[in-house]
């Protein structure tokens, strides 16, 4: 009997080339997590899934399952995101979130938050200039529904108020020291000094002043300074350890 043919909404975040004609991808989707893809005959210049099928590409994908790869039988786009495949900086900061939310998705298992955080990221530097700042609020809110909320009022040791002075932040334990606990924490591990401006922007987004953030203009050396440490934090915290950091930034 003929398997029912279903559907999935979701974002093309890698493609392989198979034998002479055929593509396999890996899919985001809100509902089913990761999923894995054969699209057969693809790389064929008539094929109607022809040019559907690229990293990048939002898209809606009818299929019938498999019991390793789910079997393709139409694309439809949705949204190509031509203005970031455009531009070069964009590329890796798409690629770079991509890799991140691969990483946290797990086949079968649909995650709402990451994947609507994702595609609503990557749609906000596509048509936005502040894409630095659309990327950090991703990085930071993902620590935080994974878990690995960024402590950024308290002390992560003691937690006592933070005075408004520079601090040293913590990678590995999630948030700033405060001058008394800091002699103890020396040791060891790095840690990051961190200016007021870096900890009022911090500050900022835990209490998601996403509106006042995007109309302030901030300089671009704090966007990538707090971002340095968020992707640190990402890695030290979640154990994401991303191939595409060292492409930008």
């Amino acid at each position: 009997m003929k398997q029912k043919q279903i559907s999935s909404i979701g974002l093309i975040t890698r493609c392989t080339n198979y034998k002479e004609s055929d593509r396999i991808f890996t899919l985001i989707s809100e509902e089913e997590g990761l999923m894995k893809f054969i699209a057969r005959g693809a790389k064929k210049p008539k094929s109607k899934l022809s040019g559907h099928i690229e990293p990048l590409n939002y898209i809606n994908v009818f299929y019938r399952k498999g019991a390793g790869l789910n079997a393709v039988s139409q694309v439809e786009s949705l949204n190509s995101f031509l203005d970031i495949k455009k531009n070069y900086d964009l590329i890796l900061e798409a690629q770079y979130l991509m890799e991140l939310a691969e990483n946290l998705s797990v086949e079968g298992e649909g995650n709402t938050f990451l994947f609507k955080g994702l595609i609503s990221t990557l749609s906000n530097i596509a048509s936005e200039t502040n894409k630095g700042i659309q990327v950090m609020i991703f990085e930071f809110e993902i620590l935080r529904q994974q878990g690995f909320g960024i402590q950024v009022f308290d002390c992560i040791n003691c937690n006592k108020s933070l005075s408004k002075s520079d601090h040293f932040f913590s990678s590995f334990m999630g948030g700033f020291l405060c001058d008394a606990c800091l002699p103890a924490n020396l040791g060891g591990r790095e840690l990051n000094r961190v200016s007021i401006s870096n900890q009022v922007l911090f500050r900022n987004i835990a209490r998601k002043n996403y509106t006042s953030i995007l109309k302030t203009s901030i300089p671009e050396v704090d966007i990538l300074s707090v971002r340095k440490l968020l992707q640190k934090s990402i890695r030290d915290l979640m154990g994401v350890q991303l191939k595409t950091v060292n492409f930008q930034l």
